[in-house]
């Protein structure tokens, strides 16, 4: 196989996401919920025990673009549209 046919380099991964500071690891964690309930896989990385150290949210590189899209289309709806989307699922299982 010619190396520039090599199909693996859509799988790698590209960093959709970084926060810092005291609420850094909630925003990632928000973030990749909205990506998993968007069918995109991600990766989350960072630790709590190094809170000097930034949180990241990784995506294939072949869904970068719609990752990227999903995050700012949840950024725009803000807080509200979360909590409307949360009691939707609720009443959907309830």
């Amino acid at each position: 196989m010619n190396p520039s046919e090599d199909a693996t380099h859509d799988m790698d991964l590209v960093e959709v996401f970084q926060a810092a500071g005291a609420t850094a690891e909630l925003e990632a964690m928000g973030v990749s919920a909205v990506l998993d309930a968007n069918g995109i896989p991600n990766v989350l990385s960072g630790s709590s025990s190094m809170p000097n150290l930034p949180f990241s949210v990784m995506a294939p590189q072949e869904v970068e673009a719609q990752a990227l899209a999903v995050i700012e289309e949840a950024e725009q709806a803000g807080p509200e549209a979360a909590e409307e989307g949360e009691r939707a699922f609720e009443a959907s299982i309830g």
